[in-house]
Parts: structure tokens; C-alpha cells; sequence
């Protein structure tokens, strides 16, 4: 059979694209035209060759000619010749479930490396709450705002601080350990915090910040001096009101060495 006969141009097209599929830089998986075209070759390779025939596609009579492609042939031929669909199918499968493959497909595009990067800083930060919770400081009592809006003894404590806030900004929070924390915004845009304690009335730990820094108020336990809404605590303990906007914190300190 001439060397430029169909079969033979076949045979050397598919030693070519057996090489593109089996080869040791296999490349085929990227070319649907090329695997389409493998298969076809592959399932007429198969099929029962016409009377008369004494040569495959991939086996040319002329021996001198072919020599490369009847010894690629001879590698994978017969029963060792891997199964196009069997062989591709799964390769291109464990490709595409690797690590290196997830990566990509979510590193594709912009849009896509956008998402990756918000939802890896979600989780940083949820990551970072959660250790600073876990190691932090917890408060001994968390208060809620309060229904109740301001009234004379509040009116009047702000009148002896001499503050000038929106009577409007008012806004109490539950009641602990006898005493209230109270949140205003004054005149000049300032965040003002107050303790007040009914039973004098007396006010204590005022303080005004600009919005975005933290905002408490510390008032000390006194108990020689009368102060019965800290009774049980050692002299000189520190209550902390940490103010949270929706709620306000509470932290006790008890004083060290003290009965």
C-alpha cells in the first residue's frame, strides 16, 4: 500500500493523537476537535476491517516507511491499548477535581478573585472575634436601652455637669448594681456618657468623645463612705460601663488585697 494512502495518512493521524492523549505531555483534553477526532479513529480502529484488508489503520504494509508508527502502534495495541473514553475521561476528571484546578476556577476571573478575597476577610475577621472572645475579658452584665425616656433627675444631673446636649439624643440603659448609665450627643457633635445614681441623685463617671472612639464611664466602690449601691465590694473595686450603642457593658473589678 502507498505511503500516501488514506489509511496510512489515518494510521500517522492517529499515532499523533494517541500521542497528544497518552503522551508524557498530553495535551488533547484542551482540544475537543482533536479528542472528537481520536475517538472517531479509534472506533473505526476497532471495527472490523473490510474483506480483503490485510493491513490496520495504524500498521502500514510498507515496513520501511512506517517504522515509527508500527512501533507506537506495537505499544498500544491489542490488549494494551488504553480505552479512549475510559482512558481521557478520567484523566481530565482527576484534573479537574484537583486542588490546583479549584484554585483556578476560583482565581479565574476578576469578579471571581473580588469574592474569594471579601469572603477570605470575612472569615479572618470572625476568626479574630472569636479568639478575642474566647480570650478576652467578658462583661458581668450586658444592659439594654431602656423604654423610659429621660426625666427631672436626669434633666438635673446634666444641669449640674453644666452639659449642653440634644435633650432628643437621650438614651438610658438598664439599671446595675443600683446605678444607670445614660448616653447623649452634645452640641458640638461630641458622644457623652454619664452614671447616675437615683438614691442622691448623684452623677458620676461623665465623659465626652468624638464619634468613633471608645466610650465608658468608671466609677470606684466606696463602701465606707455610704455608698450602698456597691455593698459587697471591696473599698476602691472599679466598675466599668463600656458603651456599645445598641447595649452597654458592664465590668466589675473587684479591688485586690482589700476584705
Amino acid at each position: 500500500m502507498d505511503a500516501s494512502s488514506p489509511s496510512s495518512d489515518a494510521g500517522r493521524e492517529l499515532g499523533e493523537l494517541r500521542r497528544r492523549a497518552y503522551g508524557p505531555h498530553a495535551d488533547i483534553q484542551a482540544d475537543p476537535a482533536a479528542l472528537a477526532r481520536l475517538t472517531e479513529l479509534e472506533t473505526a480502529r476497532t471495527a472490523s476491517p473490510p474483506e480483503g484488508t490485510d493491513t490496520e489503520l495504524d500498521e502500514p504494509a510498507a515496513a520501511a516507511d512506517s517504522a515509527p508508527a508500527a512501533d507506537f502502534a506495537g505499544t498500544v495495541s491489542g490488549t494494551d491499548r488504553p480505552d479512549t473514553a475510559a482512558g481521557i475521561a478520567p484523566a481530565m476528571a482527576s484534573r479537574e477535581g484537583s486542588p490546583r484546578s479549584f484554585w483556578h476556577r476560583i482565581t479565574a476571573t476578576r469578579v471571581r478573585r473580588s469574592w474569594f478575597m471579601a469572603a477570605a476577610l470575612v472569615a479572618f475577621l470572625a476568626l479574630a472575634y472569636a479568639v478575642e472572645w474566647l480570650i478576652g475579658p467578658h462583661p458581668d452584665a450586658t444592659l439594654h436601652p431602656l423604654a423610659d425616656e429621660a426625666d427631672g433627675v436626669v434633666f438635673s444631673m446634666l444641669d449640674v455637669l453644666g452639659a449642653d446636649v440634644d435633650r432628643s439624643s437621650l438614651r438610658g440603659y438598664e439599671p446595675y448594681r443600683g446605678v444607670e448609665p445614660w448616653f447623649a450627643v452634645d452640641r458640638q457633635g461630641l458622644q457623652c456618657f454619664m452614671i447616675i445614681d437615683r438614691s442622691g441623685p448623684t452623677v458620676d463617671g461623665a465623659n465626652c468623645v468624638p464619634p468613633g472612639v471608645d466610650l465608658f464611664a468608671d466609677i470606684g466602690a466606696w463602701p465606707l463612705l455610704g455608698d450602698d449601691s456597691m455593698e459587697g465590694l471591696p473599698g476602691g473595686s472599679i466598675i466599668r460601663f463600656h458603651y456599645r450603642g445598641d447595649s452597654v457593658d458592664a465590668f466589675l473589678y473587684p479591688a485586690s488585697g482589700a476584705g
